[in-house]
């Protein structure tokens, strides 16, 4: 049996209240000299990556107007942006997930970039896997600025080497490794409490303890079976395990001072997307010296992908339109492509960038994906809005998180909760 959610995509219904046509005619002032740009990255790795195509716009005459929205993982800045559409005043450009593409490109908000994208050959150069987010119909509507592996873990070089030096590679391994240092009085894991960080760590125990398949048949394909399985249910046990090894204060911590604590030796592992190494390039730490990165345990030869794209709203007013197109051209331009990823931590969405400018980490990633590609492995995030819907995902991450908060609530409790939220929609 499969659940299949309801296409309730609220946009449409704020669209039709508003007037689609209001928002055709949305242009920003002075849009000839700058482009009003929505994200929600404002930790200094994000920062520090944003800067290049910051830069390179402003070194084309093009200004960038910020309107950034605090908020790991984009919840605050997409409710902010879901507002602005209602009001007819959606910004220029917003960054968005694969889901949020498809929710507003199905609205059809979203201009067309087919011009551009045949010009400049994105069929040939852009990843398959980020075509089927930024394409509708055959039409381009989004352009990816990166590529994210979101199954790392990544280890205090000083810590691990104290323990063998050895990333472990199985859950039973770390789970080894993790007593012994607990044992010593070494913090094993640096974690964030939040929802949205503990549902990625969940979807990595799933692919590190079942595979692949797995993964496709509960998160893509919504297997009633595969979701009650007692497979399901050791996920939770074992995610509830991993927990255990957090700090009491690790409730509600943003990720980046979770991984701090890694940059600082006050903690061992985190498990965290590729987003993390951003943060030890800002702090002058080097792959291999400093840290260590590795795939989660269990998930080698797997790449959990996501990806950030700029969503382009429609504009009448040409100047407008030129503005974005020249931003869209230079997001996926093969310079800017190459810093900007080298300094955000994640890989380019083009395929034929050059490894060799990437560390250790980079290049480890841009080889494991064109593995994955040719393997089948390459697997949409459900954590990050890539595999489902969001009506769908909030299923699963009210269950994870309800489940990470409340030790009263058994394996059985939550696995019922997703089948029960996923009828209901």
């Amino acid at each position: 049996m499969k659940y299949t959610a309801n296409p309730r995509v609220s946009i449409i219904k704020w669209a039709t209240a508003t007037g689609v046509a209001a928002l055709m005619s949305v242009s920003s002032a002075a849009a000839q000299e700058s482009v009003e740009v929505m994200h929600w990255w404002t930790s200094g790795g994000e920062a520090n990556a944003l800067n290049v195509l910051k830069e390179a716009l402003e070194s084309d005459g093009i200004a960038w107007e910020d309107a950034a929205v605090a908020g790991g993982s984009g919840t605050n800045a997409l409710q902010v942006l879901q507002a602005r559409v209602a009001a007819g005043d959606p910004p220029a450009a917003m960054q968005m997930h694969g889901q949020q593409v498809i929710e507003y490109r199905d609205a059809g908000l979203l201009g067309d970039l087919n011009e551009l994208a045949a010009a400049e050959n994105w069929d040939a150069v852009m990843s398959p896997d980020l075509q089927n987010y930024a394409k509708r119909d055959g039409t381009y509507v989004a352009v990816p600025f990166n590529m994210h592996r979101h199954n790392w873990m990544w280890a205090s070089k000083e810590i691990l080497d104290n323990y063998g030096g050895e990333m472990p590679d199985t859950w039973d391994a770390w789970f080894e490794v993790a007593d012994e240092m607990k044992a010593d009085g070494v913090l094993p894991l640096a974690h964030g409490g939040q929802a949205w960080q503990e549902f990625m760590l969940w979807e990595d125990i799933a692919v590190g303890l079942y595979g692949p398949d797995f993964h496709t048949r509960a998160f893509v394909g919504l297997d009633k079976t595969t979701l009650t399985s007692d497979e399901m249910k050791n996920v939770f046990e074992t995610f509830r395990k991993v927990l255990s090894y957090a700090d009491p204060n690790a409730s509600n911590r943003d990720w980046n001072l979770a991984t701090a604590m890694v940059i600082e030796d006050q903690a061992a592992f985190h498990f965290m997307g590729d987003w993390a190494k951003g943060e030890f390039i800002v702090a002058e730490k080097e792959a291999d010296t400093d840290y260590v990165c590795a795939p989660a345990p269990g998930t080698d030869g797997t790449f959990i992908y996501l990806a950030d794209y700029w969503g382009f709203f429609s504009v009448r007013d040409e100047e407008a339109r030129k503005a974005q197109t020249e931003m869209a051209r230079m997001t996926m331009d093969p310079a800017v492509q190459t810093e900007f990823n080298i300094r955000k931590g994640s890989i380019p969405a083009r395929m034929d960038i050059d490894a060799a400018a990437f560390d250790v980490c980079g290049a480890a990633a841009i080889s494991d994906r064109a593995e994955a590609t040719e393997q089948g492995t390459m697997l949409p995030s459900l954590a990050q809005n890539h595999a489902q819907p969001r009506e769908v995902r909030g299923v699963f991450e009210d269950a994870i998180t309800a489940f990470a908060n409340d030790t009263s609530i058994s394996a059985d409790d939550a696995v019922q909760r997703i089948v029960d939220g996923l009828a209901s929609l």
